[in-house]
């Protein structure tokens, strides 16, 4: 038998096949034979290479969520504060579905800020795809509120009935209160390398309460409460609950959106250890993520004639990532490449 080992294995003959012994990776060294024989054990010894390697997380669309628009109502509820309280709803509920990567609130105070666009009735969705990609981000939500009112119905409260009591007569009264909270919500989901209008998403919230007041001999009794604004808040999750379903399913045609690339070249302002800080930001379209090939410079060709510089010659010294931006500045790991230097170029590239 120990004569027959290296030419039977699980009936296979291994001679004829020209495989002598038994190879480490023997679906790198003979694909075609593995293709064709996939039983044999050799095969399978490949697959230890494959483990410990986690799969690459898909990367999260990012999005901004700017205020709700209510300037289509004219209740006592079309408030300021109701309108960043129903924009700050759908960014809890979006944060926690976890399928888009949410830019925080005060990055977005920030920049509309900065552009003078407090009102969110004031922006398009050309002009929120530009402020989207001032923050780097991939579509920005804007919202409005189309209803937003609470109605209120009263029953019973006639002339009180004399009830006996004893030898003594009561007059007993009673009134019922129902009151009715309606919500309705539109949302637009526009991409920021466009300025398409990618999705138009709709919810409603209704929610009810009903209470009732017992008046005895004068004296009240009961409960009749007025909660109009709580009874609007759980009517707005109810609406904010659809919007965040129906955004949630488009999320994979934002994430195959083309990115559009910012236009300006970056400075090495500083080098850390392996991250690398740049002289440009979210002001001038970079975003956490984006790749860039660091450049360095070694001769500039100048205008004879003025001096001017025509045209700088340069040759490549690595890549990096970007992992923090802000306004005017980024920060990125090296990927490739050492010997960074302060005044290279960073060109974006993906």
């Amino acid at each position: 038998m120990r004569s027959l080992s290296p030419i039977l294995l699980f009936g296979i003959p291994l001679v004829s096949l020209g495989w002598t012994g038994i190879p480490v990776a023997a679906q790198s060294t003979n694909p075609e034979l593995c293709q064709k024989f996939p039983q044999d054990l050799r095969c399978n010894l490949s697959a230890p290479s494959q483990v410990g390697q986690a799969p690459q997380p898909t990367a999260r669309p990012r999005i901004a969520v700017l205020d709700f628009d209510f300037s289509s109502l004219s209740n006592p509820y079309s408030l300021r504060e109701a309108s960043r309280g129903v924009s700050d709803l759908l960014v809890d509920r979006l944060v926690r579905d976890g399928t888009f990567s949410v830019i925080e609130r005060s990055r977005l105070d920030a920049i509309l800020a900065e552009q003078n666009l407090g009102l969110s009735g004031r922006l398009d969705a050309n002009t929120a795809a530009q402020v989207g990609r001032i923050l780097g981000v991939d579509a920005v939500i804007l919202g409005s509120v189309t209803q937003f009112d609470v109605s209120v119905r009263r029953s019973g409260g006639g002339a009180p009935v004399l009830t006996p009591f004893g030898s003594f007569p009561l007059a007993v009264g009673a009134e019922s209160v129902d009151a009715d909270a309606n919500v309705q919500l539109n949302a637009r989901l526009v991409s920021t390398s466009t300025a398409e209008i990618l999705a138009v998403v709709e919810g409603k919230g209704n929610v009810s309460q009903s209470d009732s007041t017992v008046t005895v001999a004068g004296f009240g009794g009961g409960s009749a409460t007025s909660n109009e604004e709580k009874l609007l808040v759980l009517a707005s999750q109810q609406a904010v609950e659809q919007i965040a379903q129906q955004l949630a399913g488009f999320a994979s045609r934002l994430a195959a959106q083309p990115r559009s690339l910012p236009t300006v070249d970056a400075l090495v302002a500083d080098v850390y250890g392996n991250q690398v800080i740049l002289n440009k930001g979210s002001r001038d379209g970079y975003r956490v993520g984006l790749i860039l090939s660091v450049e360095r410079v070694v001769r500039e060709v100048t205008d004879p004639a003025t001096g001017a510089v025509l045209r700088k010659l340069t040759e490549p010294a690595g890549q990096i990532q970007l992992t923090e931006v802000d306004t005017g500045s980024s920060v990125g790991r090296i990927l490739s490449g050492t010997g960074f230097k302060v005044g290279d170029v960073a060109k974006p590239l993906q």
